[in-house]
């Protein structure tokens, strides 16, 4: 057995020895698992940190991998590939495509699990907004605000995977209110809203930021801000078919549907056949979601 190679420490600030580091490669030729977890821990880093994207904690201890489709059940995602709620090119199994998961803290990943709350889409605001239908006090200052996701990334969460796991919330809580007051204005969460994590000039999240302790976010005092609940129904959170067609066509219309079909979609024929291709599985309007 060849000896192991020694090297000297403290280590160098300036990364591991030569042989021990990870070499920067492409997604597409990651494994599987690997690619789930780096597209989710690309997209939801923000200020330099992979944070929850429901609160902001930014401790890797306490940091997991949500899956919003559970890949005990293939059937559903291969059902809703054929329904066309998901790209027919999506991952043949939830736990490998990065648009079915999310980063949480364990406090919310359990939540999450346990239909105690769920994430609605508005195609008007563009907007994933957190929502206590549970009713649950530990998570009420969430409630009614918007969530750390941009449906403009390229591995933002199919909006489609969130009616089905809200179906599931509002059945494990059959008798609460079928549409909760929610706020008229949609804001962020408080923590991206008191530590400027969403630039509201350029419209994007800041991804980068100096790599010292003002980035704990989960150290500093945040300012709550309670959502006004709504006297006009403008925001009750009903679940019809209308709402249910209008968050699909977002869906379809999103950036990250497209990369998606872009990425399952072999490239290797003539430049005709790939134009058919193209405009067969994709489109070709640039659309806004």
């Amino acid at each position: 057995m060849a000896p192991l190679s020694t090297f000297s420490l403290p280590l160098l600030p300036s990364g591991l020895p030569a042989g021990y580091g990870w070499e920067e490669r492409d997604v597409s030729v990651l494994s599987t698992t690997t690619a789930f977890n780096t597209g989710v821990d690309r997209r939801d880093t923000f200020l330099g940190q992979r944070r929850c994207v429901v609160c902001g904690e930014a401790g890797g201890a306490v940091l997991q991998h949500c899956h919003i489709s559970k890949d005990s059940e293939p059937q559903l995602w291969f059902s809703l590939k054929a329904r066309n709620w998901i790209p027919s090119q999506a991952k043949s199994l939830p736990r490998h495509e990065p648009r079915g998961g999310l980063l949480m803290c364990s406090n919310h990943h359990l939540f999450f699990n346990a239909y105690d709350f769920f994430i609605r889409f508005f195609p008007d605001i563009r907007k994933f907004v957190f929502v206590n239908y549970s009713g649950d006090p530990a998570l009420q200052r969430f409630h009614g605000k918007a969530i750390a996701l941009d449906i403009r990334d390229h591995h933002a969460p199919f909006p489609s995977l969130f009616i089905i796991h809200e179906m599931r919330v509002r059945g494990f809580h059959p008798f609460q209110p079928v549409a909760p007051a929610m706020p008229d204005d949609i804001h962020w969460q408080d923590w991206i809203s008191s530590h400027s994590v969403f630039d509201d000039v350029s419209g994007t999240f800041n991804r980068d930021g100096p790599l010292d302790n003002s980035n704990n976010l989960s150290m500093q005092p945040q300012t709550q801000s309670q959502p006004t609940t709504t006297s006009t129904g403008r925001r009750a959170l009903a679940l019809n078919a209308d709402i249910i067609s209008d968050i699909l066509a977002a869906t379809h219309a999103m950036p990250s549907w497209r990369a998606c079909q872009m990425e399952g979609t072999s490239w290797s024929g003539t430049a005709e056949e790939n134009i058919h291709k193209y405009v067969s599985s994709i489109g070709v309007q640039d659309r806004r979601p």
